[in-house]
């Protein structure tokens, strides 16, 4: 079949070349100058296949088992690649390439040729020598993501907002997300060296990464160094670029006195926003939140069109207090917290409003102005 010498050869099931490609493809851009940015890098030795995608800001690799006939590395593209794959019946995949690149699959009845590139014009890793480490359960991490990174800016002029602050001071591991309107921060404790002690901001796509990550048990190990972070789980190592700017000082919005506090079941409370917002038309979705006496009650209105009305049950005794707040920004933590009762504190319909739960977890939502 081969008219070149061939310079790679392994037999692979297909579910495990799968897997290797759905861990690393989702970095690669859709669109790019450089063609080899959208090649997957397959290095094949010692029984073990190698794979590596990079965008440039992020790399990814993990690596499979496999039946190596002659070892030797090539590139393709990545999205030809997993497509000829999925298609193909369940079973064992045969991949070889030649000189010139040109790799030959066979997975049952069906054959496909992929011209690809040198791997030697592939980009290298980077270097992160004597790196600041630390260790925590990929799970966990995967948690405070999770539950922060819904508020990181996804059209800022400021870059830093368009990014996650991850704080490691005090022996604990800070995670901080805003877009100037709301604010998400977890705390978890984890035990570092003083020495250690530093603070980075991740890129969106990092932290998107990582939460489509497979859910494994386990730790996953932190390295940053410089300008540049590395997470090592499983299998898995990724690395991304970091946004070199100083986020601001989050702590200056996080209200002091709030002498109301609000207790309310989270679902209730996020079944009745969701059927409210329907009519919140307006482009900041603006709804009238009246907390009373064990009552919250919730409206909202499209101008000519309708409005809306709904209630849910409080456990409050306070004053009255009327404040337009967009119920999409309210929901959003609301669906990452675990607990069946969350806590809203305030102060006046004028001032930020505050979510809590049980963990380390606090949430800064700022009232909407009627002009």
């Amino acid at each position: 079949m081969f008219e070149k010498e061939r310079v790679m050869k392994f037999t692979i099931a297909r579910s495990q070349l799968l897997e290797g490609l759905k861990a690393v493809q989702n970095v690669v851009p859709a669109k790019s100058t450089t063609p080899i940015i959208q090649n997957v890098l397959l290095e094949a030795a010692g029984n073990k296949l190698k794979l590596r995608t990079t965008s440039i800001e992020i790399s990814i690799c993990t690596e499979v088992d496999c039946e190596v006939q002659e070892e030797g590395a090539t590139t393709v593209p990545v999205k030809l690649l997993f497509n000829s794959v999925a298609k193909a019946i369940e079973g064992l995949v045969e991949v070889a390439a030649d000189e010139n690149d040109r790799v030959d699959i066979t997975a049952g009845s069906a054959k496909y040729a992929i011209n690809g590139l040198p791997a030697r014009d592939f980009p290298l890793l980077p270097e992160t020598n004597e790196p600041l480490s630390f260790t925590l359960p990929l799970l966990t991490l995967k948690e405070i993501f999770r539950k922060t990174s819904y508020a990181v800016a996804q059209d800022d002029s400021r870059r830093v907002l368009m990014g996650l602050l991850l704080r490691f001071k005090d022996q604990k591991l800070t995670a901080v997300a805003t877009d100037g309107r709301r604010l998400a921060m977890v705390e978890y404790e984890v035990e570092f060296p003083v020495e250690a002690e530093t603070e980075c901001v991740l890129t969106y796509k990092c932290v998107q990464e990582i939460l489509r990550a497979p859910a494994l048990e386990g730790n996953v190990t932190i390295e940053i160094k410089g300008t540049q972070i590395g997470f090592s789980f499983g299998a898995i190592q990724l690395y991304s670029k970091l946004i070199d700017e100083k986020y601001p000082n989050f702590y200056q919005v996080v209200p002091r006195e709030l002498k109301e506090r609000v207790l309310v079941d989270r679902q209730q409370l996020i079944d009745v926003l969701d059927r409210v917002s329907i009519m919140s038309m307006d482009e900041m979705h603006s709804t009238r939140f009246i907390f009373e006496s064990d009552l919250l009650t919730v409206t909202s209105a499209a101008g000519e069109k309708g409005s809306a009305r709904d209630e849910v049950p409080i456990k409050y005794k306070g004053e009255k207090i009327d404040i337009l707040l967009n119920p999409l920004y309210v929901m959003d933590p609301l669906r990452a917290i675990d607990d069946d009762e969350v806590a809203i504190e305030l102060k006046d319909g004028q001032s930020p409003a505050v979510i809590k739960c049980s963990i380390p977890f606090l949430y800064v939502l700022m009232p909407l102005r009627v002009s």
